[in-house]
């Protein structure tokens, strides 16, 4: 049933609401096409004025008559929303309806647009840092897979759907993340690609670095893998159009001793005082760093890409100075993205035994983590 005003719409006009609001309401997002409780194909728009087509009808007011006939002063509901708005004007003013038709018909809008995306599979990981229970906000998530130029019709594949009680700060808090991340990436990721249901995985995760660089190795550089990097300011997933000058410095020791570490001195600065507290003064030190050690720096996937060409070029500086069977006491202050491509580019068969530490805020120290040797 289609609302009748005293202003007439035309057909084509009506044709083009139609498509803009994707045949839904604009309030309750309904199918205006299809009812649900009959299963039949149904008519059951209605065109509703924001500034009434008359003076004296809901939100009406002198110029009324020039608003009658405008497309941008209709907004598309179903029968229930219609009759709603109507009775409600103190709540539904033209200011918020206006609002309500522009931002209804931009979300379907994207959504069309998404489809000419390339499809993708979405991993999510989780883990408590400190005190902070992690949390993904999956709406901004799915903006940041748009922006990407990519498309996921499936829901989000969650690698800890039960969050740990545990703390990093707790004795069993880094076996049992492990344990639990493992299982479910074998059970979830591993399965997947024997079904060949895995896409392109757009990857999003927020956890201790020990667990992001782990969760990096298992998906290695085999993997079509796009991590994504969470930001605070602005509070988002996504990318940033513009493509800043980034370079990154590899730092060699001083001297060669038995005991190797690294700092991957990305997103704070790591002294090396509180590496020698850990391992002692005889330690030949690394540095994986750029000029301006922040939180936020990384905001678009150049600085990525450069970064894991860094990785690689540290690799190999490593095996050249020190000869194979070399353990590296890993030292992360890092992007969550930089910390799953530092995974991911190791290679477990030619370069050094990883031992990871983490720095915990309980203590303000770095502890043992894993030691992957």
């Amino acid at each position: 049933m289609v609302n009748i005003s005293k202003a007439k719409l035309r057909i084509a006009d009506k044709r083009t609401l139609f498509f803009d609001c994707g045949g839904h309401c604009s309030i309750c997002r309904i199918a205006l096409y299809y009812d649900s409780f009959s299963r039949t194909s149904v008519e059951s728009q209605e065109y509703a004025h924001i500034i009434g087509d008359s003076e004296d009808g809901p939100r009406g007011c002198k110029k009324s008559g020039f608003y009658a006939g405008d497309i941008n002063n209709i907004i598309v509901l179903c029968p229930s929303c219609h009759t709603i708005v109507d009775k409600n004007v103190l709540y539904y003013t033209v200011e918020r309806l206006r609002s309500q038709k522009s931002n209804h018909e931009k979300q379907v809008k994207i959504l069309l647009d998404s489809l000419k995306n390339e499809k993708a599979s979405t991993v999510k990981y989780t883990a408590p840092i400190g005190e902070i229970l992690t949390k993904i906000d999956e709406a901004k998530m799915d903006d940041a897979i748009r922006e990407s130029g990519f498309v996921s019709f499936d829901f989000p594949v969650d690698l800890n759907p039960n969050n740990t009680v545990l703390r990093d700060y707790t004795p069993d808090f880094w076996h049992s993340e492990w344990i639990q991340l493992k299982e479910n990436f074998n059970k979830e990721i591993v399965t997947r690609q024997k079904r060949d249901e895995l896409f392109p995985v757009l990857l999003f995760a927020l956890a201790p670095q020990p667990l992001l660089i782990r969760l990096g190795i298992l998906f290695n550089d085999l993997w079509d893998v796009r991590a994504f990097q969470k930001r605070r300011d602005p509070d988002t997933w996504r990318w940033e159009d513009e493509s800043p000058d980034q370079s990154y410095v590899i730092l060699q020791p001083d001297k060669k001793y038995n005991t190797v570490a690294v700092k991957m001195s990305l997103s704070d600065d790591i002294t090396n005082e509180r590496i020698h507290e850990i391992l002692g003064e005889q330690v030949s030190i690394w540095t994986i760093t750029h000029e301006t050690p922040k939180l936020d720096y990384l905001y678009h996937p150049s600085q990525l890409e450069k970064l894991r060409i860094a990785f690689r070029e540290f690799f190999q500086k490593v095996r050249d100075y020190h000869g194979l069977n070399t353990v590296l006491h890993v030292f992360p202050a890092a992007p969550n993205s930089a910390a799953i491509e530092f995974g991911r580019t190791w290679m477990p068969k030619v370069d050094a035994k990883l031992v990871l530490y983490d720095h915990v805020r309980h203590s303000d120290k770095f502890v043992l983590a894993y030691d992957l040797s």
